[in-house]
């Protein structure tokens, strides 16, 4: 009989547990807010066959990291990238462009914002354009 009534109680006190943990408050879900700017990279990236690219724009920099499509030039793509990336976010310090190929990392190329802009401003030459940019190996 003792042991009934142990059991009962141990019932009774899990199930008061239970009901008071549920009753407590849910803790609110963080709220997520996306970029605009980076959905307008994004979406200027898609337009020119460009897709599954990772784009993060901050004050510090743009991030572009993308996989090169197959029949597409690197170099063209990349200034593609440079030109939409100053345009869409002018006060991003820098453009940084990390190139993959077949999923496999192969460069990084860093650029100034501003010297992007000078550059599609005509301001500066190509000669001098290219010698800003900085490009990294990764393999």
């Amino acid at each position: 009989m003792k042991k009934k009534v142990a059991i009962s109680i141990t019932v009774i006190a899990i199930l008061a547990i239970s009901l008071y943990i549920l009753s407590l408050p849910l803790l609110p879900e963080p709220e997520i807010t996306t970029n605009p700017l980076n959905t307008e990279l994004y979406l200027a990236l898609a337009s020119v066959g460009i897709e599954d690219a990772v784009v993060d724009i901050t004050d510090e920099r743009a991030l572009i990291r993308y996989n090169l499509p197959e029949n597409m030039s690197k170099e063209s793509v990349n200034y593609y990238i440079m030109g939409a990336a100053a345009t869409i976010a002018p006060n991003s310090s820098k453009i940084v462009i990390q190139v993959y190929e077949n999923f496999t990392p192969v460069e990084e190329v860093v650029v100034s914002t501003e010297d992007v802009l000078t550059f599609m401003n005509e301001t500066i030459t190509h000669e001098e354009f290219e010698k800003r940019i900085e490009v990294r190996s990764l393999k």
